[in-house]
């Protein structure tokens, strides 16, 4: 993703299921940096959901890790992944004017 836009990037929650456990799993996100957001789709969830991050451009760049937690009664599983803010290239816009 890159600083100093609005940027999105996605993740796939995949729920395994074990011992005839079959209650939906409600989904949360945390470690997010400042001007980011997340939301899971579905949640809560039976099988899989995506969780969407977005940035704007008040995201600092770095390097974060997002800790992903699963509850579904008593029963709490967490797991993490990172994300990575890029700072924007600084390219040099190509383009040339044509002379004639």
């Amino acid at each position: 993703m890159a600083e100093g836009s609005d940027a999105s990037v996605s993740y796939t929650v995949a729920i395994s299921r074990a011992a005839g456990f079959a209650d939906p799993v409600e989904l949360a996100v945390s470690g997010l940096p400042g001007g980011a957001t997340g939301s899971f789709e579905p949640n809560p969830a039976a099988d899989a959901s995506v969780l969407t991050v977005a940035t704007t451009a008040a995201t600092p760049a770095g390097s974060y890790t997002l800790t992903i937690t699963g509850t579904s009664g008593a029963l709490t599983h967490s797991t993490t992944v990172e994300l990575v803010v890029a700072k924007p290239s600084s390219g040099g816009g190509g383009g040339g004017g044509g002379g004639g």
